[in-house]
């Protein structure tokens, strides 16, 4: 008897394993399937197709040296974390901007030695953004933190 009773016992075990095999596999395929399905001609798919017949007639120019002198204007981040900005020191072109966002949790400014930016304060992951038109270098700190400092220069 007790020789039946370990029998039933491991087909027990068996038939749960079979079933929660079979019923992790089904949900897998399922996933799988309705998370690739790119086929956009299907009633049920949630995507729609393209209706951009729009063509590029002028296709980029691939020769760097054709307009040496345009570039697009980019906005560079600086963190301000750990009573740092970071990065310290920044290089970038005339036109550029730098976003400031403060990610301590206390307020700090980027301010500007010769008052040509001041963020004002700014509290937890606010942002602050300066556009730089002219050339040079521009070294600022946080007003409520003076020992923070750092420099954009600006060719």
């Amino acid at each position: 008897m007790k020789n039946n009773g370990l029998i039933i016992g491991v087909v027990i075990i068996l038939i749960a394993v079979v079933l929660i095999g079979g019923l992790t596999a089904y949900i897998l395929s399922n996933n799988t399937t309705s998370n690739s399905n790119t086929n956009t001609n299907l009633p049920y798919s949630n995507t729609q197709p393209s209706t951009n017949t729009e063509t590029n007639a002028n296709p980029p120019v691939t020769n760097a040296s054709a307009n040496p002198t345009t570039s697009t204007p980019k906005t560079y981040d600086v963190e301000i974390k750990n009573f740092a900005f970071s990065p310290s020191s920044l290089t970038i072109k005339k036109g550029d901007s730098v976003r400031w966002t403060n990610r301590d949790s206390v307020e700090h400014t980027a301010t500007s030695d010769n008052n040509a930016f001041d963020s004002s304060l700014l509290s937890n992951d606010e942002s602050f953004t300066f556009t730089f038109n002219e050339a040079g270098e521009f070294s600022y700190h946080c007003t409520p933190h003076p020992y923070m400092k750092a420099k954009i220069i600006v060719e």
